[in-house]
């Protein structure tokens, strides 16, 4: 394996003297209802700087998975235009009017393992004078064996194609055209016991053409891209992240697409009713994000919609309760504090506050997080947000008592919160780090400007790493 490079302007003195100017400077940030009174507690994990290395020409959205099933983890880089190669946009400014044709047919995927090593590539990375623009790519994309050969595929959304690849040579083996060229979404669901195991969903995860609703329709596929359902599918509330998860421990997957469970056979389970059926309005109340837990032997599903978040009974979608925000746009389940139960909820508002509530519905505290440029922050940061598509990443059993922690990325370099709503830790930095193309013409975590946080075993040693990556640069962080 190519190692691990290491980092090109080391800076622990720097790193230090950063940590304190945090300390000080942020120490009155806004944290309301917290656990505990006081200073916050000193955490114990420390993050070194092991390796840093350029991703230029190919580098953008990292998707990890131990391609070879060697036992370490590679990276697929993708460089698309996401949803924005659709013609669903077409007239519809302020959209078509920001990209141009280049870029919404650009398309490259580059498979490296972690050292940089190139494994494989489709497309030529790009080169045009500005960085191109995309959005939504980060749900294009999936893999595993299915086709139950001993090895595993790729199957990704390219420029309105369905492909499967093989993922340790990147040869194209299937390639079909979508059904519509606003297909998004990408998941792989276990759907029975025999070889033949696998369905594919593919779906739109965002603006309809006339006919559907937000996020709608969607697709199933078997794993020789066969459409299994002749008719489209609409579902209830269908956003941008369908899942496929075992809810019931018979082994094989069902489906959560928007607020409806289908089961492994693709017939409904349940359908959640979150209005009365005369005030549903698709494109405000549509499913942002769903994650689910289990605590206590009773399997639950979050739901981030738009302007509420809802915890809701996996066996039958009952609601268990929800809570008003101010847009829940992102939810986590994880056992974050030590005293509240065995699962606390997480809830990313839309470039606001950050919530924790217990399972009870019991708010634990409520923060407005920082942004932290340290290097500088470029004007059309200053001017919005970041919004960026998975703003905070667990760390799983990294805190206290083996309590699971959050890295956040949506408002800057990324750090580390804990379950007292604190930013308990920090990454150490170079030079590199620092992000000022000038201005765009869009959101700026369309075009570059922000990070990606992926946690994975990258070196082949049994313990997890933390990757950190922009377009330009990747950086690898061991836990101390």
């Amino acid at each position: 394996m190519h190692k691990l490079h290491k980092p090109t302007i080391p800076c622990p003195v720097l790193g230090v003297l950063i940590l304190l100017f945090w300390t000080g400077v942020f120490g009155g940030w806004e944290n309301k209802l917290v656990l505990s009174a006081g200073a916050a507690e000193p955490s114990p994990l420390r993050f070194q700087l092991i390796a840093e290395r350029s991703l230029q020409p190919y580098g953008g959205t990292p998707f990890c998975y131990d391609l070879d099933q060697d036992g370490v983890v590679d990276v697929l880089w993708l460089q698309s235009p996401g949803l924005f190669h659709s013609k669903v946009y077409d007239g519809h400014s302020p959209f078509v009017s920001r990209q141009t044709p280049q870029e919404r047919q650009h398309y490259c995927l580059t498979a490296t393992t972690a050292g940089g090593d190139l494994l494989w590539q489709i497309g030529t990375p790009w080169e045009g004078e500005r960085p191109y623009a995309t959005h939504g790519g980060e749900r294009s994309l999936k893999v595993a064996d299915v086709d139950d050969d001993g090895t595993l595929e790729v199957v990704a959304i390219k420029n309105g194609k369905i492909l499967i690849i093989d993922a340790v040579s990147g040869t194209i083996e299937k390639s079909i055209p979508a059904l519509a060229d606003n297909a998004q979404a990408v998941v792989l669901a276990r759907t029975a016991h025999t070889p033949d195991r696998w369905t594919l969903l593919i779906k739109n995860a965002e603006s309809a053409y006339p006919g559907y609703e937000y996020g709608n329709p969607a697709w199933f596929y078997d794993a020789q891209l066969n459409l299994l359902k002749p008719q489209a599918q609409s579902h209830l509330g269908s956003g941008h992240v369908p899942q496929a998860i075992d809810l019931d421990g018979d082994g094989l997957d069902e489906f959560l697409i928007g607020f409806e469970c289908l089961n492994s056979d693709l017939s409904r389970r349940w359908q959640f009713q979150s209005v009365p059926p005369e005030a549903w309005d698709a494109t405000e109340m549509h499913v942002d994000d769903i994650t689910v837990g289990e605590a206590g032997g009773k399997t639950v599903i979050v739901y981030a919609a738009s302007d509420t978040a809802y915890l809701v009974d996996a066996a039958d979608g009952s609601l268990l309760w929800k809570r008003s925000g101010t847009h829940p746009q992102h939810c986590q389940v994880g056992h974050y504090c030590q005293n509240s139960g065995p699962l606390q909820i997480f809830i990313h508002q839309k470039r606001a506050e950050l919530d924790l509530y217990d399972l009870a519905g019991n708010s634990l505290w409520q923060i407005t997080p920082p942004r932290n440029f340290p290097l500088g922050q470029a004007a059309p940061c200053q001017r919005q947000k970041f919004h960026v598509f998975d703003p905070t990443t667990q760390l799983k059993g990294a805190g206290p008592e083996n309590t699971d922690l959050l890295i956040f990325t949506d408002g800057g370099w990324p750090y580390v919160i804990n379950g007292r709503g604190e930013r308990c830790v920090e990454f150490p930095y170079t030079a590199n780090i620092a992000q000022d193309w000038g201005e765009i013409p869009g959101r700026p975590d369309d075009y570059g400007y922000g990070y990606f946080a992926r946690v994975a075993d990258f070196d082949g040693d049994g313990q997890r790493e933390v990757m950190i990556n922009d377009r330009r640069f990747v950086w690898f962080y061991e836990f101390e």
